[in-house]
């Protein structure tokens, strides 16, 4: 492997891990943002769900007000009727909102103290219910021409308008917050699309090039296929020629040397020849000697005529001790 073919591999392996790092953080950011836009829009819904429940409440309570005047006017039973509805549910909406605004301090305040400006207007409106039972209507009609604000009334009207702005404020810096999480995700997501564009591009690049370099090598390859054919066949020619020239020079050695090695191989033979012939000589002779030997130690000694006879036999001659002589092997020397 080249270098370049080397620095473009490590390359592509950076580019690659790049881009799944990139896909990795891209989904961890998404994956956040979208729970923090669900949490904040989760406040924004939550906001708005307080918005609804005071005004809900100040209806219900101008509902109470709107039928308790109409049966201090008329005495109708159906006055009578809706007021009790009415004031039935202020409790429980009461409840309600004070669990709703736990979140926030100021809004458990307002709460706190428009449930007792409530519970006192309700007081309130027991009171006149209750002179009209008694056959006291005068008294509660003058009640309600002389004024119609009383303190629980204002304290009511007052305490609803801060709630409601102090919503309406919660309700912008929510909505702030969630567009903020909607844009920076939004952001978030075409920056990773374009790193993610921009990586697949510079590997679409990367890989053109690593195919050009490719068809390059191969065509290189070829040529050098071509020319490593014509270079085998040129030296096998040349191999070829020197060993029609080595097998020439063999051909012309072995004929030159023919001729002496024909002579010494005929001097050989006649060496070995006269090599067997000497041997025999040397073993005739030495035969010889042994039989010249033993006829010395076998003749007898005759007195002269002068002396006597001697008395007794005469030497007798060892025939073991001639036939151990007579197979001993000769001993010479070359």
């Amino acid at each position: 492997m080249t270098p370049v073919s080397r620095r473009r591999s490590t390359l592509q392996i950076l580019l690659l891990s790049a881009g799944f790092f990139v896909l990795v953080a891209i989904s961890v950011a998404s994956v956040l943002l979208v729970n923090k836009a669900r949490e904040d829009n989760a406040w924004v819904v939550h906001t708005v769900e307080v918005e609804s429940q005071v005004a809900n409440l100040l209806l219900d309570i101008r509902r109470a007000e709107s039928a308790t005047r109409a049966y201090l006017l008329t005495s109708a039973p159906q006055y009578l009727t809706e007021y009790q509805s009415a004031a039935a549910g202020l409790p429980a909406a009461l409840s309600h909102l004070q669990l709703t605004t736990v979140d926030n301090p100021v809004q458990v305040a307002n709460a706190a103290k428009l449930k007792a400006a409530v519970e006192q207007r309700l007081a309130e409106f027991a009171l006149s219910i209750e002179r009209v039972r008694n056959n006291d209507a005068v008294t509660s009609i003058d009640v309600l021409r002389k004024g119609t604000s009383t303190d629980a009334v204002e304290a009511i009207t007052r305490i609803g308008r801060d709630m409601r702005a102090e919503e309406d404020r919660l309700l912008a810096a929510r909505t702030a917050t969630a567009d903020r999480t909607q844009v920076l995700a939004s952001s978030v997501t075409i920056a990773g699309s374009c790193m993610v564009l921009a990586l697949a591009a510079l590997s679409v690049m990367l890989l053109r090039q690593s195919s050009k370099a490719r068809d390059e090598a191969e065509a290189r390859l070829r040529d050098s296929n071509v020319n490593l054919e014509t270079i085998v066949d040129e030296r096998t020619s040349d191999l070829r020629e020197a060993n029609e020239e080595i097998q020439r020079f063999a051909y012309i050695v072995s004929h030159d040397l023919r001729s002496p090695l024909v002579n010494i191989m005929g001097f050989t033979s006649e060496l070995e020849e006269l090599r067997g012939t000497i041997f025999k000589r040397i073993a005739t002779l030495n035969r010889s000697a042994s039989l010249a030997r033993r006829c010395r130690k076998m003749r007898p000694t005759w007195p002269s005529p002068s002396s006597k006879a001697p008395t007794g036999s005469y030497p007798t001659i060892s025939t073991n001790r001639s036939a151990s002589s007579s197979r001993r092997s000769p001993r010479w020397t070359a």
